[in-house]
């Protein structure tokens, strides 16, 4: 016996209220990336400015949001169902916890950190995978923010690397030849 899909109701000029409030959703984040981004300069074709990135990411969420509500109204979808707080509060908090220990704990600490608290949004979420995710995750980051991009991200403060500095050093000097093309 199949399942009868959960259909918005008949009467409603919004066909598909999922559709309809995930545009409503994507154009609000839009208008907060891009009031966030509004003092920052644009650029011009010579340079270009620090505003340029989150003011078109936040135009293209914006189109996408309008596009969606438009298919709201034209095809039919979804209810909107009941969801649970858990899943924002922990992905908010993974944030949280980022910022309030990348500084003074640095990536190392500060990345798992975030990780780990992220993925108890999810109540499916496996410990060892959340745990190896992490650890993979803020070495890439690491690699890449800190040493690839040169950014003054605060990698190691309180040497929890300890032992394993050496061989990370030749790890990064190892990857850094093989990007550089340099042998």
């Amino acid at each position: 016996m199949s399942e009868v899909p959960n259909r918005a109701p008949s009467g409603s000029f919004i066909r598909s209220p999922i559709d309809f409030g995930g545009g409503l959703f994507l154009i609000a984040i839009a208008g907060i990336g891009y009031g966030g981004a509004f003092t920052l300069p644009f650029g011009q074709l010579s340079g270009i400015g620090s505003g340029l990135l989150p003011k078109v990411v936040s135009v293209l969420v914006a189109g996408f949001g309008v596009l969606l509500l438009v298919q709201s109204l034209v095809i039919p979808g979804e209810r909107l169902e009941r969801w649970s707080l858990r899943g924002p509060i922990y992905v908010l908090s993974s944030v949280v916890v980022f910022a309030a220990t990348v500084r003074s704990l640095g990536l190392v600490v500060a990345g798992p950190l975030c990780f780990i608290v992220a993925a108890l949004a999810d109540r499916d979420s496996r410990p060892v995978e959340a745990v190896i995710s992490a650890l993979v995750a803020t070495l890439v980051c690491g690699f890449l923010f800190k040493e690839l991009l040169s950014l003054p991200i605060p990698f190691d403060v309180i040497g929890v690397l300890g032992p394993l500095h050496g061989p990370y050093e030749a790890l990064k000097a190892s990857a850094k030849a093989l990007v550089s093309g340099s042998h």
